[in-house]
Parts: structure tokens; sequence; C-alpha cells
């Protein structure tokens, strides 16, 4: 029992009545998903979607396409590409924004609780755990690392994707759900599918939009906005000084490959402002510093230039064919570098 009302009774106490154990039923919810998302270690993908290279500017447009509408969306790319953070940007754009956005590990929840954890739990006729689909109602749920799902709960999903209807464990009824829902992974699914570790029909039936996230490698000229924010973050989080971001370090950092994505650049930046210095490997003694190292024109086009000399292999001729000038104007910017 959440209230009572005494006899006799006006209507609105009814109402408030009413109203109260609606607030109390609100209330909890946050509370769970609240946990929940502390329990994800999803704070730290709260950010939004940063940078302004080619990639990164046509998956924030097919974004905001897909914003308004109710689709599902599958994200794909390697590990740390930041496929929640866009995940979480394509539900900030939507009318959902202000309800729920559920994220959940699947590789993180053993295979004998995530189906539970998922779609609830109801014995004797009264709900012992709601499922995080019916917290997550009216609001948008990332299932990440999907291919990871066991193939019962597959089979579960698919039903509940296909009807709009969950029906929790234990229970003879199913629940009408309104719940947008969105699906990462870094695995090829389509491989999954011909081993027979994923279903066919399900991964057809998620994979309406495919949202491939870029590696940070392929988006180089957003590793310097990238260090600075992180830099900038960490420094107020841990109340520890931030390192300066001269023209040496932002050089090795834009021509490191980085396997790790924006994860390894993200960790990199903490590890260091803890440690109170660069690794070796990224440390410089540059005069240029701050804003100026950041934005000053022949800084950036050094860091872009040595970018695509990189990805050429040192093939001057083919990097100076893929950034559209003479062979001559690459080798007399290098000359200028000493390299």
């Amino acid at each position: 029992m959440s209230d009572f009302v005494l006899k006799p009774f006006r209507a609105n106490q009814i109402l408030n009545a009413v109203a109260r154990a609606l607030d109390r039923k609100y209330l909890a919810r946050e509370n769970y998903l609240l946990r929940h998302e502390l329990s994800e270690g999803g704070q730290a993908a709260r950010g939004r979607l940063l940078g302004n290279s080619a990639p990164v500017l046509a998956v924030r447009e097919m974004l905001t396409k897909l914003a308004p509408l109710p689709t599902s969306v599958l994200f794909t790319g390697a590990s740390g590409t930041g496929k929640e953070i866009a995940a979480r940007t394509l539900h900030g754009l939507s009318d959902r924004a202000e309800k729920p956005f559920v994220a959940v590990n699947c590789a993180a929840i053993s295979s004998d609780r995530i189906a539970e954890e998922l779609f609830g739990v109801v014995e004797d006729g009264r709900p012992r755990k709601d499922g995080l689909l019916l917290h997550a109602d009216g609001g948008t749920l990332l299932l990440d690392e999907v291919a990871q799902l066991p193939e019962h709960v597959q089979a579960g999903l698919l039903r509940v994707l296909e009807d709009k209807r969950i029906r929790p464990l234990g229970s003879e009824r199913e629940v009408p759900l309104n719940l947008r829902f969105l699906f990462a992974t870094n695995a090829d699914l389509q491989e999954a599918v011909r081993a027979g570790r994923f279903r066919a029909d399900l991964y057809h039936r998620i994979n309406i939009v495919n949202v491939e996230m870029p590696r940070l490698k392929e988006r180089a000229e957003d590793i310097v906005e990238l260090a600075a924010l992180f830099m900038s973050e960490f420094s107020r989080s841990l109340g520890m000084p931030a390192l300066e971001l001269n023209e040496e370090v932002l050089l090795k950092l834009s021509r490191y490959d980085w396997p790790g994505n924006v994860r390894e650049l993200r960790n990199l930046i903490e590890r260091s402002v803890i440690l109170g210095e660069f690794p070796e490997e990224f440390a410089g003694s540059g005069r240029v510093t701050g804003t100026q190292a950041i934005e000053t024109l022949e800084l950036v086009e050094q860091r872009h230039i040595m970018s695509v000399l990189d990805a050429c292999g040192g093939n001057r001729a083919e990097a100076a064919r893929r950034l559209g000038v003479a062979r001559k104007t690459v080798d007399r910017k290098c000359a200028a570098w000493g390299i």
C-alpha cells in the first residue's frame, strides 16, 4: 500500500493521493536508473560528440536526420570510438530527450541474470523486480555489446522489437512498451550470424540504419580539440594543475596511431595529469602553448600535413596528391620543419 484516504473523502483527496503515488513511482524509477548508470560507469560517456572533422560531421548529420524518427539504430565501430556518446547525442536531439536514456552493457551482465535485468520478474502475480526496459519506458534504451546477448535473450528481444510489448519473467500478461531501441557493437555481426552465435532474424531487425563510428586516426583533426577538453576536464575534476599542451606535444599526439581511439587518448590525459607529466614518447619542450598552440594556422597546417604523411607511409608524392598540393610544396614544408 502506497497511500490511503479516509471516508468520507472528496474528489481532490483522491487526485492528490494518485499524484503522490505517481511521484513516488517516478522517484523510484529515477533512483533505480541512477544507481544502474553509476554501476555501469556511464558518467564517462555523458559528453557530447565533439569534433569538426569530415567523418564526425557526417555522423552528426546522420544523427540529426534520425533524431525525429522512432527507427532503431545500430552503432558499429572499434572499441573506444564513442558509440555510446553518439547514442546519447541522438537521444538528446530527439523528442524523447526529457525521458530516460538507459545504457546496458550486455557483456557486463552474466548470462543467467540478463533476462531478469532486462525484462523484469513477476512472482505470485506481483512484480518482484521491474526490468530495465520498463524503467526506460517512454525514453531510449541502448544495448551496448549486443553481440554478447545469450541466444534465449535474443529470442525474447526479437519479440519485444516486433510486438512493442514485454512479458516479464513469470508473468502471464504482456505490458505495452513505448521505447526507442539503439544498439552498439564492436563485433562483426554478419560473421556472428554465419557462425551461429547471433540470430539472423534479429540481425536484420536491428540493422535498419547503421552508423559506423570512425577511428580516432581517421579524424586526426579532432585530436587537439579532444586533448584540450580532456585536460581541462581532468584538471578540474581531480583538482590538479593542467599540463601545458605545447606545439611539440600536440604534434606528437596528432601523429600517434591511437589503436584504443578516443578512450585511449582520454586515459592518457588523465594519467598524465595525475603523474604531473606526459610519457616520454609524448613529452615536448615547445615554446608555444595554450590557444596559440592549438589555433595558429602554421601549427595546424604542420599537424595536418604530418598526419597525412604518416598515413601515406612517408610517401610525399601520395601525401601531396591527397592534400591537393604540389609535391614541391610538401618538400618545402618538410625542409622548413627539419624533416
